[in-house]
């Protein structure tokens, strides 16, 4: 299970990846009339071909910085961290997409049962800012937040994150890519950070209520740190995939 959805996580990556370079080659075309340097001329021009190369302006785009509340479940397998293999998730938050600016802040939750203690429950919180270009591509960055608890004990920690991801906007078709990387901020206990690669169908630009959002993690981490040892010497990994459906209000 884990040598699967690490390769899954790399395909998918580099999948996302290629298709954001080839989009970012393709220009959006429009058509506008040419004016006649006849004036008493009566039949209409043929049309030219407008070329442009800024996907952002091609796409009705917002500029109100009013939320959008959403909504979302879904199912979240994991391989290499101690949790069931399968567990469902529920979530909501607020999203804001202007031109030159995005903005995503949202709460879930996980019935993620560890498998040393048949018992958990996983509580996150995030939010995440990025600048926006002209050509479409994004940067920035936010924090998120985490508690498992279980019967036996419990564990939370802040983390800073950092990445970027484009938009890619077609007449009838659109989607975005994200990475981000994921740092271990207050994890003194496990040290968990690795990358974090998003899809989502279509893309949050759009005029849209339904989505489907998929996330691909994959972390490293070392053995609990406890009195007398550090567990730094013990370095292992994890996948985490999430699945989601999403409607937007």
């Amino acid at each position: 299970m884990h040598g699967v959805c690490r390769t899954l996580g790399c395909l998918v990556g580099g999948v996302l990846l290629a298709g954001s370079c080839v989009a970012q080659e393709t220009s959006f075309v429009d058509y506008v009339p040419l004016a006649s340097s006849n004036s008493s001329t009566t039949s209409m021009a043929a049309p030219a071909m407008l070329v442009s190369a800024n996907p952002v302006n091609s796409r009705a785009n917002s500029d109100s910085f009013w939320p959008r509340p959403y909504t979302y479940a879904g199912l979240a397998l994991s391989s290499g961290a101690g949790y069931s293999p399968a567990a469902g998730v529920v979530g909501s938050g607020l999203n804001i997409d202007t031109r030159h600016f995005l903005f995503l802040a949202e709460g879930s939750l996980q019935n993620a049962r560890k498998l040393d203690s048949g018992t958990g429950m996983e509580y996150d919180l995030k939010a995440r800012s990025f600048a926006r270009a002209e050509n479409g591509w994004f940067f920035g960055g936010g924090a998120q937040w985490s508690k498992l608890s279980t019967a036996a004990y419990a564990k939370q920690a802040w983390r800073p994150t950092f990445g970027g991801g484009k938009d890619v906007t077609r007449e009838s078709f659109s989607f975005r890519a994200q990475a981000l990387y994921v740092l271990p901020g207050t994890d003194h206990l496990n040290a968990v950070q690795g990358p974090e690669i998003s899809l989502w169908l279509p893309s949050p630009a759009a005029k849209a209520h339904f989505f489907y959002r998929q996330t691909i993690g994959i972390y490293e981490f070392h053995q609990t740190s406890v009195p007398g040892n550090s567990g730094t010497n013990i370095r292992n990994e994890s996948t985490f995939v999430s699945l989601t459906a999403m409607y937007r209000f």
